[in-house]
């Protein structure tokens, strides 16, 4: 005669089983990585400016899509010395960033890109004003009083993305399984796109370079290196 499940014990059954399978996404999630070293070329020499590197930025897609998250509390781009600092930014879809201005005289910080115009109009020294960034894309930002003033906000709409280090070395970790896109980008280069298949192992990319082909202003480095006098620049 077939035995018969007691309800209870079906009941706690199906609850094991369930976690199962809510556990094993979580535990496939994230096992993979992707690691290697950017190396930037200007006039047919590599670069050993570690600020350079901090102009840089490496980000993956999943081909899945990934969930994005705003950071809790905005992030700042300030105005000093007739510089944004920092000249590159990165932030997800959705955060807001404050732009406050620490020179004793006025600046606009303003964009055109598209999907993220914007114009905060000019203000005086001050803890800033405050924009939220919604759609991914890259913002170059601009001074209308000051033609010389630029920066980037790289508006991402994936979480995994790393700044590499001084040497260019980097490493993204916790990259969910399946296909995706790696982008290299810097702000003076044409960004760098490879298609990579993410798996439970560590996957290094080896040496990738990028040629460097806009110039920095001139301008931006002499006034950083220029004592400021009688409050001017």
């Amino acid at each position: 005669m077939p035995q018969t499940l007691n309800p209870a014990t079906l009941l706690i059954a199906l609850f094991v089983l369930a976690g199962l399978l809510v556990a094993q996404p979580a535990r496939a999630q994230g096992a993979g990585s992707i690691s290697g070293q950017l190396i930037l070329i200007e006039d047919g020499a590599a670069l050993k400016d570690p600020d350079e590197f901090r102009q840089a930025v490496v980000y993956f897609e999943p081909g899945a899509g990934a969930f994005v998250e705003a950071t809790a509390e905005p992030l700042i781009m300030t105005t000093r010395r007739r510089q944004f600092e920092p000249r590159v930014l990165v932030v997800t879809a959705g955060t807001e960033v404050i732009f406050p201005n620490e020179d004793p005289i006025l600046h606009n910080v303003f964009s055109t890109s598209a999907n993220n115009a914007f114009d905060l109009g000019l203000y005086g020294r001050s803890e800033g004003k405050i924009h939220r960034f919604d759609q991914p894309g890259l913002v170059r930002v601009f001074c209308n009083v000051h033609p010389a003033m630029s920066a980037h906000i790289v508006v991402l709409d994936t979480p995994h993305f790393v700044v590499p280090d001084g040497d260019g070395r980097f490493t993204l970790s916790g990259l969910p399984p399946g296909p995706g896109r790696l982008t290299l980008w810097h702000e003076r280069a044409e960004p760098m796109q490879l298609e990579q298949t993410i798996a439970d192992r560590r996957i290094d990319i080896g040496i990738t370079e990028l040629q460097l082909t806009v110039r920095q202003l001139g301008q931006q480095r002499e006034r950083v290196r220029r004592p400021v006098r009688r409050g001017r620049y």
